[in-house]
């Protein structure tokens, strides 16, 4: 999964069709774009390395969810740092399934232990690719690693069906409220009517009524322009619940606008869906 291969929704319904063509076209994609895209530039690179200590190469799965230990080199993994502007071998670690696409994408971890969701996964072999990534989500593919496992779990977890009388949800932050003074550390409520966020379902096949969110800090929807990808900066979380932690100690106390939206499991827009966004007095 390389430069630009999230698009989020925004509330101008021409950008949100313009996004929505683009990840259904990324989607397709089973192997990373090479070479440098029209008008951008070559994808980013670090000097930080990443090593898979755990599953190894081959290795045979038999619980339900999948034990990771990772070990990072010569980069700095800070989670209040999410979102922020990219410094110099910092970020954090991807991990995708059966394609570095973003509909593959798990989550995103800053620690070198951490479970992958195995609901969803058929038995048998898959492939799951580690790499880098900037503060704002950009893919190091000079870090990506993969690793074969042979997943054999004693107890399935198959996805749900439909969720009943799922529709495109509108997201209505709780708490918060618009215009609160919140602590560097702070908790969101938030409701969304005939949809659930399920983080076990990240990355998996698209089921009507689930998903997750997305959390941005400061995202600039008006400066979009039809057809135009917008970058992932600022985005602080991808939560499978309506209540979440949040932690803005890396960024600058003050105003700033806090914006949650729910999208699919492989993290593409919700067609009518609204998202909701606040405004926060950071205090430190």
């Amino acid at each position: 999964m390389n430069r630009g291969l999230f698009a989020v929704s925004v509330l101008s319904s021409a950008v949100g069709l313009a996004l929505a063509a683009y990840a259904q076209q990324m989607q397709s994609q089973m192997a990373p774009m090479e070479g440098e895209m029209k008008g951008e530039m070559a994808m980013p690179t670090t000097t930080g390395s990443l090593r898979v200590v755990s599953p190894t190469n081959g290795a045979r799965i038999t619980a339900t969810d999948i034990p990771v230990r990772v070990a990072v080199s010569n980069f700095r993994v800070p989670a209040a740092d999410a979102g922020r502007p990219d410094a110099p071998n910092e970020g954090h670690i991807h991990v995708m399934v059966d394609g570095m696409t973003m509909g593959k994408l798990f989550n995103f971890y800053t620690t070198p232990d951490f479970t992958l969701p195995g609901r969803g996964l058929t038995p048998g072999q898959h492939t799951l690719i580690f790499d880098l990534a900037s503060n704002t989500h950009e893919d190091f593919e000079n870090t990506a690693q993969k690793v074969t496992i042979n997943y054999q779990p004693r107890s399935a977890a198959t996805m749900p069906a439909p969720y009943p009388n799922a529709r495109p949800p509108e997201v209505k932050i709780t708490s918060p409220v618009d215009g609160a003074t919140v602590g560097t550390k702070f908790t969101v409520t938030t409701q969304t009517p005939s949809f659930r966020p399920d983080l076990s379902m990240e990355g998996k096949d698209n089921v009507p009524g689930y998903g997750h969110l997305h959390v941005f800090v400061d995202m600039k929807m008006e400066e979009m322009k039809p057809g135009e990808m917008m970058s992932m900066a600022g985005m602080v979380g991808m939560p499978g619940e309506n209540t979440f932690p949040v932690d803005l100690s890396g960024w600058p106390a003050g105003p700033h606008t806090l914006t949650v939206e729910a999208v699919q499991n492989d993290h593409t827009d919700i067609q009518g869906a609204k998202p909701a966004m606040i405004h926060i007095n950071l205090r430190k």
